[in-house]
């Protein structure tokens, strides 16, 4: 996989820009044409009015909405119900017990009103009423964003601004949201479309009466004929109405859950030869134990999981228990198989049996979830039949998975510093290896919600090396996809892990992350006292590339303030301190910033001279995304000198680099250079050209470079 530097200080870096200070961001609102006509975007830099740019990106219809469960019983009157009001409600709220159902009506209702809303689908679990599970609102809103086809690197920090680009791209749209499983009226209403046309469904086992503008419908348990009717669906006719009567106490057992029902019918499916009224008496034998145990008001729920889970194998028994013990309720074959310390051929019949008892559903291929009541249950048997060691065992399995896996990823980046060292515990019996970068990137974006997880109940657990290393290893994925919210609280939870483990090393990489992802997010003060920590923390002996971090973030943060002269006075101490530690990778880096802050300047040829200098000893040494980063540095300068042959050659090879490694701020980098060269040599028209394609760009990642563009644009006449 081809090598991409470290510092996302680099890619965030602004070397090259125009502009010579930084403002902050604030709440106005403008407009931006995109393919999909004008759309309003929120906390643009100050005085930003765009003038109909080419598209930053295109809006994709999402299609997240699950399929209908396959064996979806009854349930007549309530769909009948749920489609009198459809077309009155924009909000509508499915409650009732956990069990019930609420779910699958869900899915099955909506899947039948999905041409009606050719906008798309959006779909989340919230985590229902266990804080410990909850997904946080910027993470929705993030999942919501990029469903919509907003980059990630497009996806604002904050989380108003995540609401206002969220209400902005949704107005007017007609859109389908189901928020499945909620705990309270604050999760929901950050996350309504904006738009009259669209439907919200909510699934909770609370009524949210504080949801004052939703219309309610309350799931009540299952009919005995209803129950029967799921019966004869999962068992065939001929066996429930060979043994009617028990049939009908079999579904007074399981209290008309459909769940429960759907679990036991699963489990008498496997057992072909075993008698309904068998199963019976052993719902019997275990609410008798449960009412004598627990005072549980799910007695019957629970009664149903027992009777399921004693049919299972002793090896399947014992995957499930621990496969409770996963920190999420979704999750990959190949931390299942971790978890039992397994290959994923060995526990694909495992996962099957799990499957076949509907204890385990399968969302997608080799992706799984436990329902909430399932998980609790299985968890329950860990600690009632597995001894603490052989729990915590496995956890550290699954933590392990996913720090090997992650670390798979590291050739994406260049290491900013020497790798710390970790002695991996278990390893896992098929280690994940990613054909190409791209496969590398989507697992860590689609597992960045489970590694995140792990990392903070690493934390909590007080494994502080693990969490450190984990924390390291999600560094490809902040520097390419920004995310800079979780990039920053994971970062500070890796200070805190290095802390408790007390390694001086690690926390001055981390206070350097952090640096990266305040400076990323316009934090200036923060991202300069991270970098002050670093070196303040720092042994003096030992590795140490984190003070050339450091020092570099100085710069950068200097360059993007404008304060050129301390810009330079940084990057000086940092070209001194890595040639004095022979890191020639370094070297190439603060030679494309001191080019940068020289064009700054007006000392052309000094900046042509250090610009060329680094392309060539970058191209020498293989990475090509920092080749392209040089090339756009010596393009702007050659402009400037008046060289505009050679500075368009070497922004087209450029811009073809950073299209190909897909980082939407070095492109609009290229674009915004293009045009200013074009400008430089009096074609206004290429240049308004360029400005205009590079603009949603920055408009979208709320750079300060949109308002330097379109002071640009306000002065040339219109085409």
């Amino acid at each position: 996989m081809p090598s991409i530097t470290p510092a996302g200080e680099q890619d965030d870096a602004e070397p090259g820009a125009t502009h010579n200070e930084v403002s902050g961001t604030v709440g106005q609102s403008v407009q931006v044409g995109t393919m999909h006509g004008d759309v309003h975007f929120h906390a643009i830099p100050e005085g930003v009015i765009p003038r109909q740019p080419a598209p930053a990106f295109e809006l994709t219809v999402p299609q997240q909405l699950s399929p209908a469960p396959p064996h979806f019983t009854n349930r007549t009157r309530e769909l009948a119900e749920l489609n009198r009001i459809v077309g009155e409600s924009r909000i509508l709220v499915i409650s009732g017990l956990g069990g019930i159902g609420k779910t699958a009506l869900a899915h099955t209702w909506l899947n039948q009103l999905c041409d009606r809303y050719p906008d798309g689908q959006l779909q989340v679990n919230l985590g229902g009423l266990d804080p410990a599970y909850q997904v946080p609102t910027t993470e929705v809103l993030g999942r919501f964003l990029r469903g919509l086809g907003v980059l990630p690197a497009m996806v604002p920090a904050d989380v108003d601004e995540q609401g206002a680009m969220y209400r902005s791209l949704t107005k007017d749209k007609a859109l389908l949201v189901l928020l499945d499983n909620a705990a309270s009226a604050d999760q929901i209403l950050p996350l309504l479309p904006n738009s009259a046309s669209s439907l919200v469904v909510t699934t909770s086992r609370l009524r949210l009466a504080t949801l004052r503008a939703a219309d309610r419908l309350f799931l009540e348990r299952f009919e005995p004929k209803d129950g029967l009717e799921l019966l004869s669906t999962a068992l065939g006719p001929e066996r429930v109405d060979s043994e009617t009567s028990v049939a009908r106490d079999l579904v007074e057992r399981c209290d008309g859950f459909p769940l429960a029902l759907s679990i036991i019918g699963a489990s008498l499916a496997l057992r072909r030869h075993s008698s309904i009224a068998r199963v019976v008496t052993d719902l019997d034998d275990e609410r008798r134990r449960l009412n004598v145990l627990s005072s549980r008001e799910d007695a019957s729920m629970q009664a149903v999981l027992d009777v399921s889970y004693e049919a299972l194998s002793a090896e399947a028994a014992r995957f499930y228990r621990l496969l409770g013990l996963h920190p999420t309720s979704e999750f990959g074959g190949g931390v299942a198989a971790a978890t039992v310390d397994r290959s994923v051929r060995e526990v694909d019949a495992l996962i099957e049996q799990l499957l076949e008892a509907s204890l385990l559903e399968e969302i997608d291929r080799d992706r799984y979830q436990f329902h909430d009541l399932v998980r609790l249950h299985a968890r329950e048997r860990a600690e009632r039949h597995d001894p603490e060691p052989e729990r915590e065992a496995a956890l550290r399995r699954i933590f392990e998975w996913y720090l090997h896996t992650a670390m798979a990823t590291g050739d994406l980046t260049t290491p900013d510093q020497d790798p710390i060292r970790y002695v991996f515990d278990y390893l896992p019996a098929d280690p994940v290896t990613f054909a190409s970068r791209d496969e590398a990137l989507g697992w860590l974006e689609k597992e960045r919600a489970n590694l995140i997880t792990v990392i903070r109940t690493v934390a909590e657990q007080r494994m502080p090396v693990l969490g450190w290393q984990l924390a390291n290893a999600m560094w490809p994925l902040f520097l390419l996809h920004k995310h800079y919210r979780d990039f920053l609280a994971v970062s500070e939870i890796g200070v805190r892990c290095a802390q408790e483990w007390g390694n001086r090393w690690a926390e001055a990489l981390m206070h350097n992350r952090c640096g990266a992802a305040c400076r990323g997010a316009g934090r200036f003060d923060d991202a300069v006292e991270h970098y002050s920590r670093a070196l303040r923390v720092l042994p003096e002996t030992g590795d140490q590339a984190p003070a050339i971090r450091s020092l570099e973030g100085f710069g950068l943060v200097a360059l993007a303030r404008g304060q050129l002269d301390d810009a330079l006075r940084h990057f000086d101490d940092n070209l001194r301190r890595s040639r004095e530690l022979d890191r020639q990778h370094d070297v190439s880096l603060v030679l494309v910033n001191i080019g940068a802050t020289l064009t700054k300047v007006g000392r052309f040829d000094e900046a042509i001279e250090n610009l060329e200098h680094a392309r060539e000893s970058l191209a020498a040494q293989g990475d090509d995304y920092n080749v392209a980063r040089a090339r756009t540095d010596l393009g702007n300068a050659l402009g400037r000198a008046g060289q505009f042959a050679r500075a368009r050659e070497h922004l087209d090879g450029a811009l073809a680099a950073m299209r190909a490694a897909g980082s939407s701020f070095e492109e609009a980098r290229v674009l915004m250079t293009l045009g200013e060269v074009a400008e430089q040599a009096g074609d206004a028209e290429e240049a308004r050209h360029y400005y205009e394609t590079a603009l949603p760009i920055f408009v979208e990642l709320g750079r300060p470079e949109a308002k330097r563009i379109d002071e640009k644009l306000s002065q040339q006449p219109d085409s």
